[in-house]
């Protein structure tokens, strides 16, 4: 599958049930997303090598990235995301999801990375960086996390959670 056949198919008209099966995908150039509305997808496993960007991207159905690679920046800043993140065992550089709205759990579980950034961000459930390794900062200056935010066995370098409101069950990481 290609880029343009793969941005082809997240355009389609979202049905509930129904969703894009690009597990294991390999793509070398860029898959940019930004500004789209795309139904729901399955690129777990997937390389990405040319990065992502999804820059006030609606995603109107799953948004899984599990045991996936993306090479270069994820930028999903003002997204909206009608169900879950699920990014479990994620490898990436830099996430980005300043100002995006996640009204299901974000997962990143196991995820490997060099920063995350939840800068203003709403998240409508609970966020797990449960035994995920940042190397550099978690941002959550100004997010909202309304189901929690669960960090157990994390490795994390610096953690920014200046003005965060979090509520629910907290467990930082130690």
């Amino acid at each position: 599958m290609t880029v343009d056949e793969l941005i082809a198919d997240l355009q389609r008209p979202w049905h509930h049930g129904e969703h894009v099966d690009a597990r294991g995908l390999v793509l070398d150039e860029p898959l940019v997303l930004d500004g789209m509305e795309v139904r729901g997808f399955d690129l777990s496993g997937a390389q990405l090598n040319g990065g992502l960007s999804a820059r006030g991207t609606r995603f109107r159905g799953l948004a899984w990235l599990r045991k996936a690679t993306i090479k270069g920046t994820c930028d999903l800043r003002e997204a909206s995301f009608r169900t879950d993140l699920r990014a479990d065992q994620l490898e990436a550089e830099d996430v980005l999801l300043d100002d995006c709205e996640l009204q299901g759990v974000l997962s990143l579980a196991g995820a490997t990375l060099r920063s995350l950034s939840l800068r203003n961000a709403l998240m409508m459930a609970n966020v797990t960086l449960e035994g995920a390794r940042i190397d550099g900062e978690v941002v959550l200056d100004g997010a909202e996390i309304m189901g929690g935010l669960w960090s157990a066995e994390a490795g994390i370098g610096a953690l920014d959670h200046g003005e965060a409101d979090i509520f629910g069950r907290l467990r930082l990481p130690g």
